[in-house]
């Protein structure tokens, strides 16, 4: 090839590889565009399997929840009819349950232990005693009668009957009140999971004496008094005055149960008119208390101190206004100067007393807030000591010192007047780091300082007017009429002579 035709051929090649070049850059864009749809698509594609697969989950996942559903209804039906087939026509307070728990344990006995079932139905007979349920004596009853029946139905109305005590024992603090301290009152629940599965496990383990052991109270006035109460029903006579003898005890018996020892904290028995505050298992302060009136009384609780407020401002109740102090204003608006009060209304105005139509106002209409600011008469004096409570009580302080020296204090509106709160409140305050000096310039200064309370200090506000105490018998007045015999011919004095006696 001569140099001429080398040259053309290589500037042939040249140009048909710059024109392609040159295509191939004008044809990307579009391919690049293809390309970009097909990954949308494709991404879609994926998208919409991922959910499909996941509805396709969740339904599976729905239908297995139902068939589980199902298999246990089913598995409960048929439980109950096999607890049927044995145990005829008794009745039970906790069927389902009862189906339920046998035959989770292959319909085997859960009562072997001859020792915790004279346990529990020694304590379950002095729970009887107390008057709070004509149902839980009807269940006594029905353990009595299955003596005769086959082992098998005695196991099951003996477990009826341990459920209806669990739920008690269980829940008893969380209800005294209402199940303490009116008649025939103690309606039971469905015991929690929780607990039926720890009684399920010391049946498993030959430990259920410890367990019902452990249901009963710790303090040790309730053994005491529950001592007393075996030996008359064993050995009292059982007449009227005697059965009214035996309730008045077995009753604050079950009222002591929910106590613990007198280790810690704050204890105040409201008929005593008085308040024990131990700490490590020393009695560190003793003081008279003023409770409240039998028309507003002191309620049964528990709860825990959480801080100490110096000069505390009060906030009168919506039924103190109305039923005490609206009618003294009418008389005279010039009370609310004369008793440190100040009216304020929503935004935080003060309002003047006179501009308000008392005659017209109550307690329902009174759209304002009544407050007594810090001062030598203020209603709760230097010290209030606040605790949780959904009935708004708490201790304080009062001026009205004089009052303490009536032998019967149950005077105030519900919240507990402490006698000795300077002492109450140097030791709270103590611990949080304050010093006396300090103390008395806060004091001085009007200034309302909160103190959070640094030590563990649980707060007991019981009930209990009878109760024995190295082999003596303690009453106090009745100050509530909490403890007023009911009537107690349903209960079969005999039957708990039989599960109480050694």
């Amino acid at each position: 090839m001569n140099t001429k035709s080398f040259k053309l051929t290589a500037w042939t090649l040249a140009m048909a590889f710059y024109v392609g070049n040159a295509v191939a850059e004008e044809t990307k864009p579009s391919e690049a565009a293809t390309e970009q749809t097909q990954a949308q698509t494709d991404l879609g594609l994926v998208q919409q399997l991922a959910l499909e697969n996941k509805a396709e989950e969740e339904r599976l996942a729905v239908e297995k929840k139902n068939e589980e559903v199902r298999l246990v209804a089913e598995k409960q039906v048929l439980a109950e009819q096999g607890l049927a087939e044995r145990i005829g026509e008794t009745e039970l307070q906790f069927k389902p349950l009862i189906a339920k728990i046998y035959a989770e344990n292959n319909f085997m006995p859960l009562w072997q232990d001859e020792e915790a079932k004279q346990q529990f139905l020694r304590d379950y007979a002095l729970m009887v005693a107390s008057g709070i349920s004509k149902r839980s004596a009807n269940v006594l009853n029905a353990v009595s009668q299955s003596a005769d029946k086959e082992a098998f139905v005695q196991d099951v109305i003996l477990t009826d009957a341990f459920l209806d005590y669990l739920f008690y024992a269980n829940n008893v603090k969380k209800f005294a009140q209402k199940w303490l301290y009116s008649e025939n009152s103690y309606k039971a629940g469905k015991p929690d999971e929780n607990q039926v599965g720890s009684w399920l496990s010391a049946v498993k383990n030959n430990d259920v004496f410890a367990f019902v052991n452990n249901l009963s109270g710790e303090n040790p006035l309730f053994k005491q008094t529950l001592a007393k109460v075996e030996n008359l029903i064993l050995n009292g006579k059982l007449d009227k005055n005697g059965i009214n003898e035996l309730y008045r005890l077995a009753i604050n018996a079950q009222r002591l149960r929910i106590l613990p020892e007198f280790a810690n904290g704050i204890f105040v028995n409201i008929p005593s008119y008085q308040l024990n505050y131990y700490r490590d298992g020393k009695l560190v302060l003793n003081s008279r208390v003023i409770v409240g009136t039998d028309k507003r009384k002191t309620p049964v609780m528990f709860s825990r101190l959480s801080n100490v407020v110096v000069n505390p401002p009060w906030n009168a109740p919506t039924r103190l206004i109305n039923e005490d102090i609206i009618p003294k204003v009418r008389r005279d608006p010039s009370y609310i100067y004369r008793n440190g009060y100040t009216i304020i209304d929503g935004k935080g105005n003060t309002i003047d007393p006179y501009t308000i139509d008392w005659e017209n106002m109550t307690a329902k209409k009174f759209p304002y807030r009544l407050r007594q600011v810090p001062s030598d008469n203020s209603a709760l004096g230097n010290y209030k000591f606040n605790m949780p409570s959904s009935d708004a009580i708490y201790l304080h302080d009062t001026p009205k010192r004089s009052l303490f020296g009536n032998k019967r204090r149950d005077l105030s509106s519900g919240c507990v007047r402490v006698e000795k709160s300077e002492e109450l409140a140097t030791v709270l305050l103590k611990e949080a780091g304050w010093t006396a000096e300090r103390k008395q310039s806060v004091l001085k200064s009007r200034k309302t300082t909160s103190v959070t309370v640094k030590s563990n200090n649980p707060v007991f506000l019981y009930y209990v007017t009878a109760w024995v105490d190295k082999e003596q018998v303690h009453t106090l007045p009745d100050v509530y009429g909490y403890d007023k015999a009911p009537n107690l011919s349903y209960i079969d004095w005999d039957i708990l002579k039989k599960y109480i006696q050694p």
